[in-house]
């Protein structure tokens, strides 16, 4: 218990004030990362403390579920710099759902790799940033749906409890994982992991936006009136989306599927987790998500995950002190397992 206080907030006192080292909420610029790299956005946010998962809800996640037959709905990832990672969040999702189609959009090098493991692939350019690929889900996306229905996933999101799954979905135009730091009218939703109607992406193609990253934000904050007063687009209320994913609030119950790589935790055993983490970028280990990545194991009790995680942030660059008091814990832990 001891160990978990302190993998939840550490401080030092400098004076007559103490100052968070790490855990502890702080305001920070909220980050997005797709395919490893880190685009920043201009919202600042609180960053959440991972908080760990009850025993019961993660034996109800992690226990299969009826496979629903989704006809209507095309599963899709796009990704050309890990699609490796990309192609094992859709084969997670997809041995728990039949979809219409399942499609990585990747570039030359990643076909082969798709097609040998029975996922349909649509080469497309490389995408070098956040922002090539929130252009091409804008720009692009739309012309390769052909169902009513698109459920967008990136590496570090998955369907992870079909059972939850509610055809009541599917009347909606977007429903992606609330933002808690959003007022109402503009706190849905995460597009990592989001299900979009032909509707949706169509009115996204007719607003010719100029600024596109991130896509989410920008269609769903900055565009969101526009879309509804003028495309006729339905938004889920929070109630539906926190039924649907989360992201960055702990559900009260089992969802659909998730995003955020600091949740792979309530998803993924120890040894899948370490083999994932083998195959990231060195991007991916500088970024704060890799820090909360971090803190998640710890608080999931995973020490053997979390120093390997910390020995890549070292070696890509990060070997603050945050870095070696992690560090420091995970070891710890390890010793005490």
């Amino acid at each position: 218990m001891q160990l978990e206080r302190l993998a939840r907030q550490t401080t030092k006192t400098a004076g007559r004030r103490k100052v968070p080292l790490f855990f502890g909420p702080k305001r920070l610029w909220q980050s997005r990362i797709h395919c490893g790299r880190e685009k920043p956005s201009r919202c600042p946010v609180a960053e959440p403390v991972p908080q760990p998962v009850d025993s019961d809800w993660h034996n109800v996640l992690m226990q299969p579920s009826p496979r629903p037959a989704l006809k209507q709905v095309t599963l899709c990832a796009i990704d050309t710099r890990a699609p490796q990672l990309a192609l094992q969040a859709l084969q997670r999702s997809s041995a728990q759902v039949d979809f219409a189609r399942v499609v990585l959009f990747t570039s030359h090098a990643g076909r082969s790799l798709a097609s040998q493991n029975g996922i349909e692939t649509v080469e497309i350019e490389s995408l070098h940033s956040g922002s090539d690929y929130s252009r091409w889900v804008v720009q692009s996306l739309p012309a390769h749906i052909h169902t009513s229905h698109v459920l967008v996933s990136q590496w570090d999101g998955f369907v992870t409890n079909a059972a939850a799954w509610s055809d009541d979905f599917l009347s909606w135009d977007y429903i992606g994982a609330p933002w808690p730091d959003q007022p109402a009218g503009r706190n849905v939703g995460n597009g990592g992991f989001s299900l979009r109607s032909q509707s949706f992406l169509q009115a996204g193609l007719a607003l010719r936006l100029q600024h596109f990253h991130p896509e989410d934000q920008v269609l769903c904050r900055d565009h969101r009136e526009e879309l509804e007063t003028r495309h006729n687009i339905r938004f889920a209320p929070p109630s539906v989306a926190h039924r649907f994913s989360f992201e960055n609030q702990k559900p009260r119950d089992p969802t659909f599927g998730f995003h955020g790589p600091y949740n792979l935790p309530q998803a993924m055993g120890e040894d899948q987790l370490v083999r994932l983490l083998g195959q990231l970028p060195d991007d991916f280990f500088r970024s704060r998500d890799a820090r909360r990545l971090a803190r998640a194991l710890l608080l999931r009790r995973m020490p053997v995950a979390a120093r390997h995680l910390l020995k890549r942030r070292q070696v890509a660059g990060k070997s603050g002190l945050n870095t070696y008091l992690l560090n420091t814990v995970a070891a710890l832990m390890a010793s005490l397992k």
